[in-house]
């Protein structure tokens, strides 16, 4: 009999240390390996999310929208905040962010077989003349690309210049780390050792945070428990660690 009284007073102990957790609602759309419905706990970037808000004392609602929809979302203060976000001057004038949750670089990767000999570090963009590029219309890398001069062949996406790579029409694909890796283990993870990258970053780190709200009910204190989460999280190692589970391969780990 007293074992069951001890059950039932933990039982319900728990359920009224849940309730006394309110539920935050938080906006963010498909963006895999960072975002997504069909990853585990919907992806690195939603495990930080989920960790740093549990920590600070709440449950989350993630909504699954259009990056637009998102961005509207939070603007009319129907969820606190939405995720990944870049803060930029434009973004500032309406919205506040927290501290990087982490951070995003692109890379030039290549396919091992083809080349043996890849130039392991570039202090100049020049140097890499002589490789064949992969691109795609509308990213950011291509004025770049046109300034230096290099031999660029345009491919329909991401996947199809890792084809490329493969069948050796191509050098190197410009890819953000974490996307690059994620493509080659979901669309050809028998070949997955055979792809490699140059560990010189085409361009700055770019930090990826929450972008907060104006209007939602509590909002500041909402974010200043988070600001405080995230400190201990990035002090204690868990950020890290959390990246690291779900990008072992990854070096130098991020």
């Amino acid at each position: 009999m007293r074992r069951l009284l001890l059950l039932v007073f933990a039982l319900s102990l728990r359920c009224s240390l849940a309730a006394a957790e309110p539920t935050v609602e938080l906006a963010t759309g498909e963006w895999p390996p960072f975002v997504s419905q069909s990853l585990q706990q919907d992806g690195v970037f939603s495990q930080m999310v989920r960790q740093a808000f549990l920590r600070a004392g709440y449950q989350v609602h993630l909504n699954y929208l259009s990056w637009p929809k998102a961005e509207a979302m939070i603007r009319t203060g129907k969820a606190a905040a939405a995720f990944p976000y870049r803060p930029t001057q434009e973004r500032e004038t309406e919205f506040d962010f927290s501290a990087p949750l982490m951070h995003s670089t692109s890379y030039l990767f290549y396919y091992k077989p083809h080349m043996q000999h890849p130039p392991l570090q570039f202090k100049s963009l020049d140097e890499l003349r002589g490789y064949r590029i992969a691109i795609q219309l509308g990213y950011w890398y291509i004025p770049l690309f046109q300034q230096h001069k290099l031999n660029t062949l345009l491919t329909n996406d991401e996947v199809h210049a890792l084809r490329q790579l493969q069948l050796g029409h191509l050098d190197l694909a410009p890819m953000t780390l974490e996307r690059g890796l994620y493509q080659i283990h979901s669309t050809m993870p028998e070949h997955e050792k055979e792809f490699g990258y140059i560990p010189t970053p085409l361009d700055k780190e770019t930090p990826l945070t929450l972008m907060f709200s104006r209007a939602y009910p509590q909002v500041g204190r909402i974010r200043e428990d988070v600001a405080r989460a995230l400190e201990q999280m990035e002090k204690d190692g868990t950020l890290k660690a959390i990246y690291q589970r779900n990008f072992p391969e990854a070096m130098p780990p991020r």
